[in-house]
């Protein structure tokens, strides 16, 4: 084989390696493909068995539940049986005696027994005697399958008439047999192995003839034909893998002797040069090589030699390449979290030798997901470019701005105090704000959170715990109601304790394993315009100790641990309870609080479809956030829609301070839409805001929907959302939380 270019050889010792791992990888392949033909010929024979013996059960259920017709068709007719509707008195002898050797019922079988038109059983008033079903109903006509403690039994139940013409019906007869012991006489079975046959269900639980053989388990029998036809297919494998070992191996020494012996004299030449341009390599006539090829090969060795120099310096300018490619952002060109961790570990080293000060910034796009859920990725990617472009432009020259992944960015500013970093960080919030994104086709606003963490005089230890202050600074920031700059203080770092370490995450976990500790406090939302009680919203408190912590010591920790769906379901069981137990009065409703992660998850589904039973007496109100319904709007809505076919309301919560957009809202599974506070206050103020809430509730209101003011605490503000039309109204002018003890008088109160 000739190469053209460089190439750069291998010693003899790589290409025999190769070589051996060629004939392994091949001999492996070879195993592996004959023991899947072996394992797909079985599978394939183990499934038309399978079938088969499902069809051998299937022709014998069907034949007896025909035999077992044509004896309750005879029975029917018998006189003497009819003769016991009339006059029972010797009912006993006949059911334990007549009844058994007549010959008119199946042989074998273990007990007849008679019932009256109302399906009650002759025998009710035996004691001891009732080893049948003492009553029966329509449903049980019929052949039927019970599992019992020692066998299963099959009973078969059919009507008695007083005549062929059917004129009138005189009750009803069964009798029962042992199921297996049946099948055994019916038929030999070829596939199926008859002893191994077992009931799939529940002691006591009656099947119907249609469902007995999907509910029954049984062995197939071996087959050994295809056993012996296994073997001789792992025989044959055998011997073709030992034909091509022994081959490898003699090609082994062959190409020993004739290739890699002269190579390693060629390859001792070269190691012995020591002149700047090489020289021929001398071979004497009796050390000629076999190979032809081979003595070419000294004629290239001083083209290798001069071609060395130009190797070196390629190599060199592809690590550089590949220096690049590893260290920035393929998707941004931004430096990535390996330039990232590289710089950082250089500080660390460096920063002991010279303090300084550094401010560590972390950006973070909001809501990023449902973006990227929505629009899809390919405009995801565009928008994590703009990020990192705008980021970069708004930045001083020299800084370098990381990628830390997915929508997560960072930069450290050296020498620099907290007051230009902040302006640095103003700047780059001001730029985003200011980017076109609706050229990518994003209509609703994109905005960052940035943590800030400053050291002054910088030491190893302050360093290595910047990046996690800056990240507490930008969690902090995404908070609501906050700025979305947030420089690091201690209050964040203790705040932050308080969700890893302390007591109110002991009682978090301690109130999900004992949903005792829950305490639920009901906000009554009244109906506008009569002011009256409609139903309730459901708030979480946890007693603990004596002291009753609030929501804003509860959802930190489970936000922080991810405890989304098991305090939801904590939750619900605990509402479950307050529902049964009557502590809601009838005739109103409760609303419940669902997480983001609780509207998509099974188990919390299942929990909800529990309270199925309370529709009667109560509504059943579910409320989700419009960022929780956004990020998952695909399968949540499947999940709503699942739980409004069966009487929930959906409400939308906090409308207002998520996305607040129509073009969402339309394509969401709402029933009520709740206006967040801030929205609702604003109608106070006359301003441009007001206008627009205003408009927007009779825009809602037109379109079908119930709307909920949240935060009414004066009585202007309450005829306000009056007049705009509200349905319905909460706040503390109508009612504050209260615990379970006070919900009745808190009803009479308001109702």
């Amino acid at each position: 084989m000739k190469f053209k270019g460089r190439f750069l050889p291998l010693s003899i010792r790589h290409y025999a390696f190769a070589f051996f791992v060629i004939i392994g990888v091949f001999i492996t392949f070879i195993a592996i493909l004959m023991r899947y033909e072996i394992q797909s010929l079985n599978e394939e024979t183990s499934i038309k068995n399978k079938k088969s013996a499902q069809q051998e059960i299937s022709e014998a259920i069907t034949q007896l539940d025909s035999d077992f017709q044509k004896y309750a068709l005879a029975a029917s007719k018998w006189d003497e049986l009819r003769q016991q509707f009339y006059d029972p008195s010797y009912y006993r002898y006949w059911r334990n005696s007549r009844a058994l050797s007549a010959g008119v019922f199946p042989e074998h079988l273990e007990i007849v027994e008679l019932y009256n038109t109302r399906g009650e059983s002759f025998t009710k008033d035996l004691k001891g005697e009732a080893s049948m079903p003492l009553k029966i109903t329509k449903a049980d006509i019929g052949l039927t399958l019970k599992k019992e403690a020692l066998h299963d039994h099959l009973y078969y139940f059919f009507p008695v008439w007083s005549d062929e013409d059917h004129q009138f019906l005189l009750g009803y007869a069964g009798f029962k047999i042992d199921f297996l012991a049946q099948i055994q006489r019916l038929k030999k079975f070829r596939f199926l192995d008859i002893n191994s046959i077992s009931l799939n269900s529940a002691p006591g639980y009656r099947l119907l003839a249609t469902d007995i053989v999907s509910r029954l388990k049984y062995n197939l029998i071996s087959d050994e034909t295809n056993n012996q036809l296994e073997n001789v297919m792992s025989m044959t494998l055998y011997r073709v893998i030992s034909v091509i070992i022994l081959t490898s191996i003699l090609a082994y020494f062959f190409v020993n002797h004739f290739l890699a012996k002269p190579l390693r004299q060629i390859s001792k030449s070269i190691d012995s040069t020591h002149d700047e341009h090489g020289h021929i390599l001398q071979i004497t006539s009796r050390d000629r090589f076999a190979v032809a090829e081979l003595e070419k090969v000294r004629k290239s060795l001083n083209d290798y030699q001069k071609n060395l120099d130009a190797m070196h310096l390629s190599l060199e300018d592809s690590h550089n390449e590949l220096w690049t490619l590893a260290h920035h952002d393929p998707l941004t060109s931004v430096y990535n979290r390996r330039a990232f961790e590289d710089d950082w570990y250089e500080q660390l080293k460096n920063s002991g030798a010279s303090q300084k000060q550094a401010t560590f910034l972390l950006f973070d796009c909001d809501h990023f997901k449902a973006i990227n859920d929505t629009y899809g990725h390919q405009i995801g990617d565009l928008v994590i470019q703009g990020i990192a472009k705008t980021l970069q432009a708004a930045l001083r020259t020299g800084d370098r701005l990381y990628r830390l992944g997915g929508d997560e960015f960072a930069t450290i500013l050296f020498n620099t105090d907290i007051a230009a970093a902040e302006k640095i960080a103003q700047r780059c919030f001001a730029f985003i704000a200011e980017f076109d994104f609706t050229e990518l086709g994003i209509h609703e606003p994109v905005k960052i959170s940035i943590g800030m963490a400053y050291e002054k005089d910088l030491s190893v230890d302050d360093l290595s715990v910047l990046h996690k202050q800056a990240d507490l600074a930008m969690y902090h920031a995404k908070r609501p109601g906050q700025k979305n700059i947030s420089i690091y203080s201690e209050e964040m770092s203790q705040s932050h304790e308080s969700v890893v370490s302390n007591k109110e995450t002991h009682a978090v976990y301690e109130a999900i394993a004992s949903i005792d500790m829950l305490q639920m406090h009901y906000q009554m939302i009244a109906r506008l315009p009569a002011e009256n009680c409609d139903y309730y919203e459901a708030l979480v408190r946890i007693q603990d100790k004596g002291i009753l912590i609030m929501p804003s010591g509860i959802f930190p920790v489970v936000e922080r641990r991810r405890l989304e769906v098991e305090f939801d379901l904590a939750i619900l069981e605990r509402i479950r309870r307050d529902l049964e137990n009557k502590v809601i009065p009838s005739g109103t409703g409760v609303s419940m609080n669902v997480s983001g992660p609780g509207i998509v998850n099974e188990d919390v589904t299942k929990k909800l479809l529990e309270f199925e039973p309370f529709f009667k007496e109560y509504k059943l109100v579910l409320e989700v956030t419009e960022t929780a319904l956004i990020t998952q709007i695909t399968h949540a809505s499947a999940n709503l829609n699942k739980l409004r076919k069966i009487g929930f309301l959906i409400a939308l919560d906090d409308f207002g301070s998520g996305y607040s957009s129509l073009r969402y809202l339309s394509n969401m599974p709402v029933d009520l839409i709740k206006f967040d506070i801030s929205m609702i206050r604003s109608l106070e103020r006359n301003d441009r805001q007001s206008i627009i809430v205003e408009n927007l509730a009779k825009l809602l209101i037109s379109a079908g929907y119930n709307l909920v003011a949240e935060g009414i605490e004066t009585k202007s503000l309450l005829d306000k959302v009056i007049a705009l039309g509200f349905t319905h109204a909460q706040g503390y002018y109508l009612g504050r939380p209260q615990a379970f003890e006070h919900t009745t008088q808190l009803l009479t109160k308001n109702g």
